[in-house]
């Protein structure tokens, strides 16, 4: 399997992880594939292909090469948060992601925070405040 493949695979179950695909989640994806210089025809096309495939993204995030674990983290992570919020699920599914990928759990947990740190607006489930 090939890094677009990979990319798309772990992209797109971190997008079904919540239950609730939103096409900002998706858009996102577009986006990060154009910045990494991925052909993004095929990004869309294998985009619709995963939605309906249930692979494991587990095992597929173990034959990641090492040199792409990283921003492969990093870009599930910006899709999970791509619609302002952060649920349980989300954050059940990366973990999950993370260890298969062999990341240390502070980077994690580090780029999650950098990310809400840099934007106010992410929602994080349990964290609401009742008036």
């Amino acid at each position: 399997m090939d890094f677009l493949e990979q990319f798309v695979t772990l992209t797109v179950a971190t997008v079904k992880a919540d239950r609730d695909m939103s096409q900002k989640e998706i858009d996102t994806i577009v986006l990060l594939a154009e910045g990494l210089k991925l052909d993004t025809e095929a990004v869309a096309k294998a985009i619709k292909t995963k939605m309906y495939q249930h692979d494991s993204a587990e095992a597929i995030a173990r034959t990641v090469a090492s040199e792409n674990k990283l921003v492969i983290m990093q870009a599930c992570i910006l899709v999970a948060l791509a619609d302002n919020k952060l649920k349980m699920q989300e954050v059940e599914f990366l973990n999950k992601i993370n260890s298969a990928l062999g990341l240390p759990q502070s980077a994690f947990v580090l780029a999650i925070a950098s990310v809400c740190q840099n934007n106010p607006q992410i929602q994080i489930e349990g964290n609401e405040t009742k008036s």
